[in-house]
C-alpha cells in the first residue's frame, strides 16, 4: 500500500517522518542479519516471485492506495527463511511498486520504510510466539503454527493498513478510525485467506519442493480476479453517481446551483444533528443530488404549473419518488441512497407517500433532506412565484413540525440554518425571473396601478389582437391572427422590442419573405425578403440557432438607422415544427444591445407554442388580405 504525501500539514509530515525513519532502521539491520547469516539462495527464487507479482496491484477505491498480490510472497519468505529477508523482499517490492507508479521520492521512501517495518514486526512475533525456526531448514507441526500464523497475519494487517490509514488521514485532516474502518477494513478477509494460503505454500514446498508453485500459482490468480471483480464494483458505483450527477446537473444552471446547495446543507445539518457514519453521509451525499431524478417521467405541464395541482395531476406527481428510486435501484451504490429518494416525502405523522411511513421508520436521511429541500424551494425564484424570505419560510417549518417534518431535524435546521444553509444567489436566473414576472404581471394585473392611456397604435393592436382571439377560439385565425397574438404577448415580456416581424419560407424562390409586422414602422417592414442564409432571418433559417443583438441593417436595409425611431438592434429565433422552420420571429429595437440572453432564452421557451401557432393558419394558405373590416383596426400592423 501507499499514501500520497501531497501538501501534508505538519501532523501528517511528522508521522511520515518518524515511520520512514524507523522502517529504514529496521530495513538496514534485516540487510546486516541477512549479510551475516547463511540464507539459502531459493530466498532470492522468492525475491524475485515477490517483485514480478508486484505487477499485479489493485487499486482501493475513493483513496491513493493499492493492495499487492506480492505480499503473499513475502508472508511466505518470512516462513521460510526469517523476519530479515521478508522485510527486505516486501521493502524492495514495495519502493519499486511505487516508483512504477510515479510517485513522490517522499512517497517511495516511506512505502519502503513501512513495509519493512510492518513484516519484521509480524515476522518476529510469529517466530516468538510459535518457537519455530525459519521453515526451510526446520520443521515443525503444522497445528502449532496456526495460531501463531493467524496473529502475525492480524499483526501485519493491523500495522501495514493503520500505517497507510493514519499517514492518508492526517493528510486528508480525516478521522483515521473512519478511514481505516471504510478502506481498509475490508481487506481483513483477504489478509487471513492470504496468511493460510502462504501456510499452504510452505507445506507444498516440503512436500514437493519447487514445483509445488505451480498448484499455488492458479489459487493466487482466482484470488487476484475476485478483489479486482470487487473492487471494479466499487469503483463502478462511483462513476455512476458520478455520471448521474451530471446528467442531473447538466439540464439547467439553477438547478445545478440549487442542488449543490441543497446536498452542503443536508450534510452539514446531518453532522450538526450527531450522524458521524460515513457510509450514512455518503447516501445523503448522493441522495441530495439524486432525490428528483423521478421527476424526468412526469409531464413538464404539471411540473411547471403556476398554481394548485388538481387532485389527478397531484397524483401523478407523487410518482416521481417510487420512479426516481426504482431507477437508482439499477445501481449496485455502496451505501443506501434507494431509500432516501424513495421515502424524501414520508411525512412524519403518516400522511406522506408513497407508502405512509411514519415517524422514525422514515430514514434519518429522508427526514434531513425534506426539510432542507423545503426551506430552499420556498426561499428560491420559481418560474410561477418569487421567492420567499427567510423568516416566512422558517415559520412555514415551524407550522410543519411534529405533523410534515421530524421535530428534532426542525429545531436543528431553525437553530442552525445561517451557518449550514450556502446563501442563495440573490439575482434570480434569466429564465426565472423573465418568465416569473411576465406570470406575475399577468396574474396581478387587476390590482396593478392603471398604465399611462395608450397612444393610437398600441390601441390599435390589442384590438387586432382581441379579434383574432375570438376568431382563433372559433377555429378561423389567420397569420394575421397569430401574428397579433405574438406580438402581444412579446410586449408584455420584452418590453424591449419596438417592432416584430414574421419571415415565411418560400421554398420556389429559396427565401423568406415578410408575412406579418407589428409595431414601429410595420409597413417599411412589409414585403421585405432575404435569400435563405443570409442577413439575419436568412442565417437563422439556415442554421437553426437564435441571434441576438444583431444589426437590424442586415435585415432592413442601412436606412433603418435613420428613422424616427430608428431599428438599430434585432433578435431572430426560428419556428420549428415537425422538424420544419414555419417561419422565423424577429424582433427590433431602437437601441444598441437592447437584447440580453435571458430575452433569447425566454423566447427559445415559447418556441415550439408559437410555431404550432404560426404553422396552423399557413397550412390553411389563406390569402394575405382580409375584410375591410378587419383592415379599419390596423395602424400599426401590416401583413
Amino acid at each position: 500500500m501507499n499514501a500520497r504525501d501531497t501538501a501534508l500539514p505538519l501532523n501528517a509530515r511528522l508521522f511520515v517522518a518518524i515511520v520512514t525513519i524507523s522502517g529504514l532502521a529496521v530495513v538496514a539491520r534485516c540487510v546486516f542479519v541477512l549479510a551475516a547469516t547463511d540464507v539459502p539462495w531459493e530466498w532470492l527464487l522468492f525475491a524475485a516471485l515477490t517483485i514480478a507479482s508486484g505487477a499485479f496491484t489493485l487499486k482501493i477505491p475513493a483513496i491513493d492506495s493499492r493492495l499487492c498480490v506480492s505480499e503473499l510472497f513475502a508472508l511466505t519468505c518470512v516462513l521460510l527463511f526469517g523476519p530479515a529477508a521478508g522485510a527486505v523482499t516486501l521493502a524492495l517490492d514495495g519502493a519499486l511498486l511505487s516508483i512504477r507508479c510515479r510517485m513522490s521520492a517522499a512517497q517511495i521512501v516511506f512505502n519502503f520504510g513501512s513495509l519493512g517495518l510492518a513484516v519484521w514486526v509480524s515476522g518476529t512475533l510469529f517466530f516468538f510466539a510459535s518457537g519455530a525456526q525459519p521453515l526451510y531448514n526446520h520443521a515443525a507441526p503444522y497445528a502449532g503454527l496456526i495460531v501463531p500464523l493467524a496473529l502475525t497475519t492480524l499483526t501485519y494487517f493491523t500495522l501495514n493498513s493503520g500505517l497507510t490509514a493514519t499517514a492518508v488521514a492526517l493528510s486528508g485532516r480525516r478521522a483515521i478510525w473512519l478511514v481505516w474502518r471504510e478502506h481498509f477494513l475490508p481487506l481483513l478477509p483477504s489478509y487471513l485467506a492470504g496468511g493460510s494460503v502462504s501456510l499452504l505454500l510452505v507445506v507444498a514446498l516440503r512436500e514437493l519442493h519447487l514445483s509445488a508453485i505451480a498448484l499455488i500459482l492458479p489459487l493466487l490468480l482466482i484470488s487476484y480476479l475476485t478483489l479486482k471483480s470487487y473492487f471494479g464494483r466499487l469503483e463502478d458505483s462511483a462513476h455512476h453517481v458520478a455520471q448521474l450527477n451530471r446528467l442531473q446537473l447538466s439540464t439547467v444552471e439553477t438547478l445545478a446551483t440549487a442542488v449543490r446547495r441543497v446536498q452542503g446543507a443536508a450534510l452539514a445539518l446531518a453532522r450538526e444533528i450527531g450522524v458521524t457514519d460515513d457510509e450514512t453521509l455518503k447516501a445523503i451525499a448522493a441522495a441530495a443530488l439524486l432525490h428528483d431524478t423521478g421527476k424526468i417521467a412526469i409531464p413538464e405541464h404539471i411540473l411547471n404549473k403556476p398554481g394548485r395541482l388538481s387532485p389527478a395531476e397531484f397524483e401523478k406527481m407523487k410518482l416521481h419518488a417510487p420512479i426516481g428510486a426504482e431507477i437508482l435501484s439499477s445501481i449496485e451504490f455502496p451505501y443506501p441512497v434507494v431509500p432516501i429518494v424513495r421515502h424524501h416525502h414520508e411525512n412524519w405523522d403518516g400522511s406522506g407517500y408513497p407508502d405512509g411511513l411514519k415517524a422514525t421508520d422514515i430514514p434519518l436521511g429522508a427526514r434531513i433532506l425534506a426539510v432542507v429541500d423545503c426551506f430552499d424551494a420556498l426561499t428560491s425564484d420559481r418560474p410561477y412565484r418569487n421567492r420567499m424570505d427567510e423568516e416566512t419560510a422558517l415559520g412555514i417549518l415551524r407550522e410543519r413540525r411534529a405533523t410534515m417534518y421530524d421535530p428534532v431535524v426542525v429545531d436543528a435546521f431553525v437553530a442552525a440554518h445561517r451557518r449550514i444553509m450556502p446563501a442563495g444567489d440573490p439575482t434570480p436566473h434569466p429564465v426565472a425571473r423573465a418568465v416569473g414576472s411576465a406570470r406575475a404581471m399577468l396574474r396581478d394585473a387587476p390590482e396593478a396601478q392603471a398604465p399611462p392611456p395608450p397612444g393610437e397604435s398600441a390601441i390599435a393592436d390589442e384590438a387586432l389582437a382581441v379579434g383574432s382571439l375570438a376568431r382563433a377560439m372559433c377555429g378561423e385565425a389567420s397569420l394575421r391572427d397569430a401574428g397579433a397574438l405574438v406580438w402581444m404577448l412579446v410586449r408584455q415580456m420584452l418590453p424591449c422590442a419596438a417592432a416584430m416581424a414574421l419571415f415565411v419560407p418560400e421554398e420556389e424562390q429559396d427565401s423568406l419573405a415578410v408575412r406579418y409586422a407589428a409595431g414601429a414602422h410595420a409597413a417599411r417592414l412589409r414585403g421585405t425578403r432575404k435569400a435563405m442564409g443570409t442577413g439575419i432571418a436568412g442565417w437563422v433559417a439556415v442554421n437553426r440557432r437564435s441571434v441576438p443583438n444583431a444589426e437590424a441593417a442586415l435585415d432592413l436595409g442601412a436606412d433603418v438607422k435613420t428613422l424616427t425611431p430608428p431599428l438599430l438592434s434585432a433578435l431572430a429565433l426560428p419556428l420549428i415544427q415537425h422538424e420544419k422552420v414555419v417561419a422565423v420571429l424577429a424582433l427590433y429595437a431602437t437601441t444598441s444591445n437592447a437584447f440580453a440572453d435571458r430575452h433569447a432564452r425566454v423566447l427559445d421557451l415559447l418556441a415550439p407554442h408559437l410555431a404550432t401557432s404560426v404553422a396552423a393558419p399557413l397550412d390553411l394558405d389563406e390569402p394575405q388580405t382580409h375584410r375591410s373590416g378587419d383592415l379599419k383596426l390596423v395602424h400599426g400592423a401590416s401583413a
